[in-house]
């Protein structure tokens, strides 16, 4: 039997977070949705739903929220006496490469490919992409021409949306090749 890794509560409650599909949301409400669907954002693993019912606990969630915010991975605000909870660009892409790690393998052979041309005046923008796509397991196969077995097409569409970035990049999947691409094994 092979015992599985323990995720941090800081992991779990950004994963949570992004998991609720809003932008912005009240701690209460979000409290809340972990409190009554806790079974239904964690799956497997006793340690993960041990982690949960931790966040539970309102202290330690805002505990927990606290170090995020000190880490720059979100924004907590307080509105009235409500406490409203945004990702930042950091959050977005720490809880991105999360499910790029955790995505499929496809067994289809179709395969992810992107092909980019940022400017050098969008360099830290070009910098994090190329970062994004190693740590979501894709294969340099030329100068700014990525591909990966992964199914990661529309996480990838989705953030090149969201970053503007696609007027310099292009996403899609293909099987035909010439030369299909040779991808390491892990």
């Amino acid at each position: 039997m092979q015992l599985k890794k323990r995720k941090p509560a800081t992991k779990v409650l950004l994963s949570l977070l992004a998991q609720t599909g809003k932008t912005t949301i009240d701690f209460y409400t979000f409290l809340n949705t972990i409190r009554s669907h806790q079974r239904s954002f964690i799956l497997g693993g006793r340690e993960l739903i041990m982690e949960n019912k931790k966040l539970e606990n309102e202290y330690f969630t805002k505990l927990t929220l606290k170090r995020l915010k000190e880490q720059n991975y979100l924004r907590a605000e307080k509105i009235g006496r409500r406490l409203m909870i945004t990702l930042t660009a950091k959050g977005t892409q720490t809880v991105l490469t999360t499910k790029l790690k955790q995505a499929i393998t496809r067994t289809d052979g179709l395969v992810t490919v992107v092909i980019f041309d940022i400017p050098r005046s969008q360099n830290q923008a070009r910098r994090k992409f190329r970062w994004l796509l190693r740590q979501g397991g894709f294969i340099k196969l030329q100068q700014s021409v990525w591909a990966s077995r992964v199914d990661t097409y529309k996480l990838i569409a989705n953030y090149i949306k969201q970053t503007k970035l696609h007027y310099w990049v292009n996403v899609f999947q293909s099987k035909n090749f010439l030369n299909p691409p040779k991808f390491y094994s892990h």
